[in-house]
């Protein structure tokens, strides 16, 4: 790493510098930065710096050489004030929702329960999706609220009359009668 000076700090730089190391409410990451420009005003070198402020030595290159640049003005600024580009949209997610939650046989397909590999599968093949992985596609499930149990097999009666049947089973059969001792 080539050696680095600091420039020198003018007087309102100094007040505010001075400020901001006094400051509880700052975050740690920024504290750190005004400290590296305070034991860089001091004259040490940037190894002294890092391990005075506790940090690498590339961090405390970086910041005496964005401070040489522009001052404090790029102290507190949010790194990435957009944030990371969506890779699923809002509407991808609805849909994900909305396909995870239907039957799977109501859909065409030849299997009556989904499993994330298959859902995934699915989505991609019908242009639902981008190419994620299993994995991501099992926690956006899990964020909305959906997850999918292992099952080994399960097969489903062909009665039209299933659904209806199978919640009400227990009043389908009569109970037995206890004998009298």
């Amino acid at each position: 790493m080539r050696p680095i000076r600091l420039r020198e700090l003018t007087i309102p730089e100094r007040e505010l510098l001075k400020t901001k190391l006094a400051a509880k409410s700052l975050t740690v990451r920024k504290h750190e930065r005004y400290r590296i420009v305070d034991e860089a005003s001091k004259g040490r070198s940037i190894s002294e710096i890092a391990e005075r402020v506790g940090c690498h030595t590339d961090t405390a290159y970086k910041w005496v050489h964005r401070f040489n640049e522009s001052g404090f003005t790029t102290f507190e600024a949010v790194t990435n004030p957009n944030g990371a580009v969506p890779i699923v949209s809002g509407e991808q997610v609805r849909n994900l929702i909305r396909i995870a939650l239907s039957r799977p046989e109501d859909l065409g397909l030849p299997f009556t329960h989904w499993s994330v590999k298959k859902l995934k599968a699915y989505l991609l093949g019908q242009g639902l999706l981008p190419e994620i992985t299993d994995e991501w596609v099992r926690r956006l499930l899990h964020r909305e609220g959906v997850s999918f149990q292992h099952t080994k097999t399960w097969k489903e009666s062909p009665d039209p009359e299933f659904e209806v049947k199978k919640t009400a089973s227990s009043n389908s059969t009569p109970r037995r009668q206890r004998e009298a001792p």
